[in-house]
């Protein structure tokens, strides 16, 4: 069993697919040989490639899940691809149902907090499918992977986030493994405010906020990918340090980008000479 607790469990289908968030995230790869799955993780993050497929999904969670020290009620999320008939190449879109086509069975995520991304059934097939017969999405594991989540936490910690990569107009053969990178980073911004909103559902899996942390905030205006930069710099010069880092001479920075810039370079500074 790994010896870190985390919070966040991502599974994708594709290593195209989890990539950005490997790279965003900078994860570090569990050694392959001692694991099936290729499985990328920090203390409060975990990130799967599982396959392609059902049988894929639904036995990389068991396993990821067995693994890890998980706490009560995590986040669990299947971000990957899926057709529709006429939604656009690169949009994001998530499942307020999931079908089980073979077996007819429905799943039904929970939305207690208020999304700005449109949702949409999302139909599981053992086949992609390219006839776009309903308005629904077409996808090959998100059925497999809620089914399996549900034995781990709640449903409104369970989501499916999808990003559209075929339809009447750009079929399935088209699909490459940049394109598909191209357009999860381009929603890296929407997909980590999807995964603060699941955070603040449950406090507990909130990590420690250093009280830098909303002294910035209150200084300056971040995106959310710079609110979670930097309270990931924050947590790691705790680490490194102990204490907490300085904020720079008075009137030195003019943004937060100017400020979470400053920060990686006194911590790099500050990892080289330990």
């Amino acid at each position: 069993m790994a010896d870190s607790t985390p919070s966040v469990f991502i599974f994708c289908a594709l290593a195209c697919e989890a990539k950005p968030l490997i790279g965003a995230w900078k994860l570090k790869k569990l050694t392959a040989a001692s694991h099936p799955f290729a499985i990328h993780a920090d203390s409060s993050r975990v990130v799967v490639v599982t396959g392609i497929g059902q049988t894929a999904m639904a036995g990389a969670v068991g396993y990821t899940m067995a693994l890890f020290a998980h706490p009560p009620l995590p986040v669990m999320l299947n971000l990957g691809i899926a057709g529709h008939h006429n939604l656009p190449l690169g949009s994001l879109v998530l499942g307020h149902k999931i079908v089980a086509c073979e077996s007819g069975r429905g799943f039904y995520p929970q939305f207690p907090f208020t999304i700005s991304q449109p949702t949409r059934t999302i139909s599981t097939q053992a086949k992609p499918n390219t006839h776009y017969s309903t308005d629904a999405l077409f996808d090959m594991e998100a059925s497999a992977f809620y089914e399996m989540a549900l034995k781990f936490s709640s449903s409104e910690l369970i989501h499916v986030v999808k990003i559209i990569s075929d339809n009447h107009q750009s079929p399935v053969t088209a699909i490459s493994e940049s394109t598909v990178e191209h357009w999860i980073s381009a929603q890296l911004a929407a997909f980590e405010e999807i995964l603060e909103l699941l955070l603040a559902q449950n406090p507990q899996l909130r990590p420690h906020e250093p009280e830098l942390y909303q002294v910035m905030l209150r200084e300056f205006h971040f995106t959310v990918s710079g609110r979670l930069k930097l309270k990931a710099l924050l947590q790691r010069w705790r680490v490194l340090k102990g204490e907490a880092p300085p904020i720079g001479p008075s009137g030195q920075f003019r943004s937060g980008g100017e400020y979470l810039l400053w920060l990686e370079k006194q911590l790099d500074e500050a990892a080289f000479f330990l």
